[in-house]
């Protein structure tokens, strides 16, 4: 039988699914070699649970939404009388990052230039300092994403983030539009 122990942080340890090795296996302290999906179905048969079906998530058809948030990206009060603002994630809407990004702090090369206070270079060009404006390109349904071109760049924004928005569950949005309107 195996002896487990608790070494005081509230947990067994760690475990490792994967096909093969990695560098981390001498720190797990279960290491399985597998799929992930047969074996967690293997450890919900051996719990006594029932297979589990996930549904696909049933994302908005609808790219201009009524959320309770205020020009700047920031969730109003709850029972403010600030009317809510229209976020208009349709083709061509001009968007803005907004303010208190932390895109310097992730250091991703390509985006170092928004938000900088110097220029920046990446792979020999050089890109001017950019408070982070841009359009939306499209809906990419294959990647159930908002494509973006922020300040000559391409980002991603996930349609959750739509879902959340909706529903005030983030306390900043990371892209207003540019000239927001806001509900009457």
């Amino acid at each position: 039988p195996i002896e487990l122990t608790n070494s005081g942080s509230g947990s067994l340890g760690t475990v490792c699914i994967n096909l093969q090795q990695t560098p981390q296996d001498g720190k797990m302290t279960l290491r399985l070699f597998g799929k992930s999906d047969d074996v967690l179905k293997l450890l919900l048969k051996e719990l006594g649970y029932a297979p589990q079906v996930a549904k696909a998530p049933q994302w908005p058809s609808v790219h201009r939404v009524l959320v309770p948030y205020d020009k700047d990206g920031r969730r109003l009060p709850k029972d403010t009388s600030q009317p809510m603002m229209w976020l208009d994630l349709n083709p061509g809407q001009a968007i803005r990052i907004t303010p208190g990004h932390n895109i310097q702090g992730a250091r991703q090369p390509v985006y170092m230039h928004i938000g900088a206070s110097q220029p920046y270079t990446h792979k020999g060009e050089t890109r001017r300092p950019a408070p982070g404006h841009g359009k939306v390109k499209q809906y990419s349904s294959e990647s159930t994403s908002f494509v973006l071109s922020i300040e000559g760049v391409q980002m991603r924004l996930g349609v959750w983030w739509l879902v959340s928005a909706i529903k005030g569950d983030v306390e900043v949005l990371p892209i207003v539009n540019l000239q927001p309107e806001f509900h009457r």
